[in-house]
């Protein structure tokens, strides 16, 4: 058995005994649980945009981040 297995079982035997009246609030903890996965699987989904960026478009969007903000006069208007 594997490890993730084990920890499931010891899981599932915990779960087995927490009482009724307890089970809304474990309920509301896995769905939380549950939603911050989502969340970074969605964070995760982004991983290798910039691979296909050409090197003059990656670098005025990072390396002259700084000096184009400071042109911009509008921002600095706001």
């Amino acid at each position: 058995m594997t490890a993730d297995n084990q920890i499931r079982q010891q899981i599932f035997r915990k779960i087995r005994r927490i009482p009724s009246n307890k089970l809304n609030d474990l309920n509301d903890y896995l769905s939380k649980l549950d939603l911050s996965i989502d969340k970074s699987t969605k964070i995760l989904s982004f991983a290798g945009s910039w691979n296909n960026v050409d090197e003059e478009a990656f670098e005025e969007l990072t390396d002259k981040l700084i000096s184009n903000r400071s042109k911009n006069i509008r921002r600095h208007n706001e």
